[in-house]
């Protein structure tokens, strides 16, 4: 259950409800040295909304494992492909529809094979019920 801290206008959260790499466990610091940033690019990435600190137990605000995974990201694809933060940006989002597509891929291949095998159950069925009127004969 999240309880609202009135001096900081956030909620806290009970961290046995928030997914492992969600769970805010840097400072600014420690995480733009983690993902090779400054820490005023992080700050820059918090402020248009790539990266979202969160209340930790001790007090302040804290990156979770997976905010350093996305500025560390975004520092690989400016540095490495020279992309700006719009190409980073329309990037990741056709990266998450191609992560989207491949999972509704693999649940219709699942679909398909369940209905494969109730297909084959029902033509051993049929064959049954065929050799027995074949057998049947008034």
């Amino acid at each position: 259950m999240s309880s609202m801290n009135k001096k900081h206008g956030y909620s806290m959260v009970r961290y046995e409800e928030v997914p492992y790499d969600e769970v805010p466990r840097f400072s600014l610091h420690v995480a733009a040295h983690l993902a090779g940033v400054s820490p005023a690019i992080v700050r820059r990435l918090q402020a248009e909304g790539w990266v979202r600190p969160k209340p930790m137990p001790g007090g302040g605000l804290g990156y979770s494992i997976r905010d350093v995974r996305m500025l560390r990201r975004v520092r690989e694809w400016r540095d490495l492909l020279g992309m700006n933060l719009a190409g980073i940006e329309v990037a990741l989002r056709l990266r998450d529809q191609v992560l989207a597509l491949h999972e509704e891929l693999l649940r219709l291949e699942e679909e398909m094979a369940r209905r494969e095998r109730e297909l084959y159950r029902e033509i051993q069925r049929l064959r049954r019920l065929i050799s027995e009127d074949a057998e049947w004969k008034p």
